[in-house]
């Protein structure tokens, strides 16, 4: 399709397109939830799923995580959650979690669509 404002970055074009494949398991009105940690990787999924949800009618919200690993983390993930809800994700809340010193894990993660 040739859109007049051109194609997106081939990047793009393919968190698109994985984000689409997931969703075509969801069913309308489903609502998919991403997790954000205000990093640049996190942020471009959010918003790829605000772009791809509404047209199969699946609801998108973010949970925006607060690691609390440096001064002021807090504010910035308030400042976070509002760019996602301009975005047009919704619910979108804030989770503080305690980061510890214990190693990093390896952690299996299956996207799920809730009803």
């Amino acid at each position: 399709m040739e859109r007049p404002w051109g194609s997106p970055d081939p990047a793009t074009a393919q968190v698109r397109s994985a984000v689409r494949d997931c969703l075509a398991e969801c069913a309308p009105g489903d609502l998919v939830l991403v997790a954000c940690s205000g990093g640049s990787d996190s942020r471009a999924l959010a918003h790829a799923l605000a772009v791809e949800a509404p047209a199969l009618a699946v609801r998108c919200g973010a949970v925006v995580v607060d690691h609390g690993l440096r001064e002021g983390s807090g504010p910035e993930a308030e400042r976070v959650a509002g760019v996602l809800t301009a975005d047009g994700l919704d619910p979108v809340d804030v989770v503080a979690v305690i980061a510890d010193d214990a190693p990093a894990r390896s952690v299996d993660v299956e996207a799920t669509c809730v009803g």
